[in-house]
């Protein structure tokens, strides 16, 4: 299912969940039982495969062996039916036993963090939910609860809080708790049991459509495919169920803590992620050219810059961007402004005042004297991740910093060249990301009006700066080059999305279909390039006549078992204008045994001026090829030492 197809099924059953809910839950509970079925089947194939299997063992034991000779008699034809059997088997095998995925994070004991687990237990005996059997903590600014069956698809489900140091180190205590409330509400399926359920199994076939995408052998690929066809059907359909659960997971919250602290917390790691990403991190990375090894206290860092940079000016500035994000058609997660309007609250400048960080933060309250010796470890493992590309990129900005020295005395004495002037650009953006390019931009682009990549970066800059001339720039740099159509696209489409303007929703709309349309061109581009079908569309190859020389030079140079070969140019059905090439050969007629994988094999391994598939022609796929050779009129390279 493409996207375009994703999106009108999740419309479609907006509206049907609109304008009839019992109806929409009914098909609901239909395409549920579908995915039920679609187990029992796998389930009872493997059973029935395993009866099979025991009753041949006991008709052989019965019968004294007797069963054997009868088998043995059989021959082929029981080959042929214990094959398929066997991929069955093994295929179900597969799905049945295959664990998920270990959940990575720090556990954490009741001991080390009574407060919490207090909490905790308050929580489920309000809810009368299910228990928390584990609770890790995470290097991230996030919340989950993971619901992952010990049994793999049988069941018997352990139930794991991960928490997010980042995220307790941003927010205060009751804050924190109505995060952990959002998440056990679904959970605890407070929402409604079937909700609840759904809710599950939308994340239980997620796992299992990832998971299968692994199986190598062809039966389970059988099965994958099947998983493949029914998972994005049922996201699709129960999309509008499970973006209605987030927000009955909110009221969840408010119930719980008091929709204050629910709207709270939404504003609160709203800020924070925003803060993350065009704060902090940022000025991790400027660190970069200064410090050749990481910052050990990271994690102190975190806590010490919000509270330094998360001023009311700044958290104000974070939540009129929030409130100017409309709900994204492809996320189940409403929008910041749609979620604090369900649960009657606003992002508004008392918000913004009151929201100063926390003067105790849930990280400080739940694991008190515990809490550096946890901040340590997280530090700790993200120096060693980060270490060897940390010093890499240290030594390279300090390549960067004497090149532009060096080009800075250039430009004083005589002037740069056009590309040194390039250079200088990608230089001083790299080491100093927030200086300002405009001048240089417009210095490239005036004796270069067309260089592309100047384009870009200027578009991108007026964007950012909030100039919608910007779009100019782009749609400019698309025209000329149709590769650029994605990262172009993101940029607009976030501009629009961001601004809230009148109309700004239509605009954004239209270049996420834009991309979209990109994003399935390039994928279909990418999966026929990735391999050579037999039925293939083959035309002349067209190439000049030195690249064919230096082919047929390489073709004498290794001979061995090649009578005669073929240059032949593959069109691709995604996009006739797209094209590669295929090197055909025969092997000579009267041989020992198949000499063409071999050559394949050893052709391989050669040079080539161009890249291309090598294909035998007397191999079973690739015969039909002879046909369009002669039909297209193709004559052998000159290879005569091969004849």
């Amino acid at each position: 299912m493409d996207s375009n197809q994703f999106k009108d099924l999740v419309a479609r059953a907006e509206r049907q969940a609109e304008a009839d809910p019992r109806g929409y839950l009914l098909r609901v509970c239909g395409i549920a039982a579908l995915g039920l079925g679609i187990l029992g089947v796998v389930i009872g194939l493997a059973l029935v495969n395993l009866a099979l299997i025991a009753g041949l063992l006991l008709l052989v034991i019965i019968t004294g062996g007797k069963a054997l000779l009868l088998f043995l008699k059989l021959g082929k034809l029981l080959v042929l039916l214990a094959l398929p059997v066997w991929a069955m088997l093994r295929a179900t095998f597969t799905l049945l036993c295959a664990r998920f995925p270990p959940l990575v994070g720090r556990e954490i004991g009741s001991d080390e963090a009574p407060a919490l687990f207090a909490r905790l237990a308050a929580l489920r005996e309000r809810i009368a939910g299910p228990r928390v059997h584990r609770v890790l903590l995470t290097d991230e600014l996030n919340a989950a609860i993971v619901q992952r069956p010990r049994l793999g698809i049988f069941g018997w489900s352990e139930n794991t809080l991960i928490l997010g140091l980042r995220l307790l180190q941003a927010v205060s205590e009751d804050e924190a708790m109505a995060v952990v409330a959002h998440e056990y509400g679904h959970l605890a399926g407070n929402h409604g049991r079937f909700a609840g359920f759904i809710y599950r199994f939308r994340s239980a076939w997620g796992r299992l459509q990832a998971m299968s995408e692994q199986w190598s052998d062809w039966g389970s690929r059988l099965i994958a495919r099947l998983f493949r066809w029914y998972a994005p059907r049922f996201n699709a359909y129960t999309f509008a169920l499970a973006r209605q659960n987030e927000y009955l997971a909110d009221r969840t919250s408010a119930e719980l803590v008091g929709a204050g602290q629910a709207a709270d917390a939404l504003m609160r790691v709203g800020i924070a992620a925003r803060y993350e990403s065009e704060g902090f991190w940022p000025a991790i990375q400027r660190r970069i050219a200064r410090e050749p090894e990481p910052p050990a206290g990271r994690s102190l860092l975190w806590r010490q810059r919000q509270r330094e940079g998360l001023d009311a000016e700044a958290r104000q500035r974070y939540l009129d961007a929030a409130q100017r994000e409309a709900t994204d058609p492809f996320d189940t997660h409403p929008a910041l402004v749609d979620r604090l309007a369900a649960l009657g609250a606003c992002a508004d400048p008392a918000a913004a005042q009151r929201l100063a960080p926390p003067v105790t933060s849930a990280a400080e309250a739940w694991f008190g004297s515990l809490l550096p010796v946890l901040s340590a470890e997280f530090d700790r493992r993200w120096c060693d991740e980060v270490s060897g590309e940390w010093k890499e990129r240290h030594e390279h900005l300090g390549r960067l910093v004497a090149r532009i020295a060096e080009l800075d005395a250039a430009r004083a004495a005589a002037g740069l060249t056009r590309e040194e002037r390039w250079e200088y650009l990608c230089a001083v953006e790299e080491t100093d990301p927030e200086s300002d390019l405009m001048p240089l931009l417009e210095e490239v682009l005036r004796d270069e009006p067309d260089h592309l990549l100047a384009l870009f970066r200027r578009g991108r800059v007026r964007l950012e700066r909030g100039d919608e001339g910007g779009i100019a720039d782009l749609e400019q740099v698309i025209a000329a080059d149709a590769s650029a159509t994605l990262p172009a696209s993101e940029l607009i489409w976030r501009f629009f999305r961001q601004r809230g303007e009148e109309g700004d929703a239509a605009r954004a709309e239209f270049w996420q279909q834009r991309w979209l349309a990109r994003s399935q061109y390039e994928q279909a581009i990418t999966a026929e390039f990735a391999h050579l079908p037999a039925d293939a569309t083959l035309a002349p190859h067209e190439l000049d006549a030195e690249l064919v020389q230096a082919v047929c030079e390489i073709l004498r140079s290794s001979p061995q078992h090649i009578r005669q070969a073929f240059l032949l140019r593959r069109v691709l059905k995604a996009d006739p204008t797209r094209h590669d090439y295929v090197l055909c050969f025969e092997t000579p007629r009267f041989t020992l045994g198949d000499k063409g994988p071999a050559v394949v094999k050893r052709l391989a391994t050669l040079h080539w001026p161009l890249p291309f598939y090598i294909v035998h022609l007397g191999s079973g796929p690739f015969r039909r090829f002879r046909k369009t050779i002669r039909r297209l009129g193709v004559a052998p390279l000159a290879i005569a030492q091969a004849q």
